[in-house]
């Protein structure tokens, strides 16, 4: 019998388990269930290597909530949380099974995109933003999005860079 951490375990494979469970929580984003900076940074990375290795498009929605803030103080946090699972749950069910949504920051969400050109791309981010502003009015949360969308050919070499241009066209 093993024990690691004050917890036993009856094999190497449970030892070995425990630690994939562990990898895989470190993760996901403990409000949302969507994956975290730590996953999307990782993920991101990998399709970086292979847009620059099969030259295929990759695209990085930012997401931003606008007067989030505004929930916490006039409905509470537990309302501010049900929100941001909201708005979580509704990207993820209506991105492929190929794309990968992470909460990135306090009221951001980031959209990665494989192989996927800028026309593909509007309309998913186009629909994420209808269904989730229609969520929004059917509250009366007067939350709304800005959301950054970028394709490359040829990204750059790191994943604060991608985050800081797809950001930047929020505000465009």
């Amino acid at each position: 019998c093993l024990e690691f951490c004050g917890v036993r375990f009856g094999s190497l494979s449970g030892l070995k388990s425990a630690v994939e469970k562990e990898k895989e929580l470190s993760r996901i984003d403990f409000l949302t269930g969507v994956g975290n900076s730590r996953y999307f940074i990782e993920l991101a990375n990998m399709e970086i290597n292979r847009a620059h290795r099969y030259k295929h498009p990759l695209t990085v929605a930012n997401i931003d909530l606008d007067n989030f803030k505004t929930i916490n103080d006039r409905y509470g946090h537990s309302t501010g949380d049900n929100l941001l699972r909201l708005v979580a749950n509704t990207i993820k069910d209506n991105i492929r099974l190929t794309d990968t949504v992470a909460r990135v920051g306090g009221d951001e969400f980031a959209i990665l995109l494989p192989e996927t050109g800028p026309e593909l791309a509007e309309a998913i981010t186009r629909k994420v933003q209808k269904i989730n502003l229609e969520i929004m009015q059917k509250n009366g949360w007067p939350v709304t999005f800005s959301i950054g969308v970028v394709t490359f050919i040829n990204p750059p070499s790191t994943v604060d860079e991608i985050l800081k241009i797809s950001d930047n066209l929020m505000y465009f």
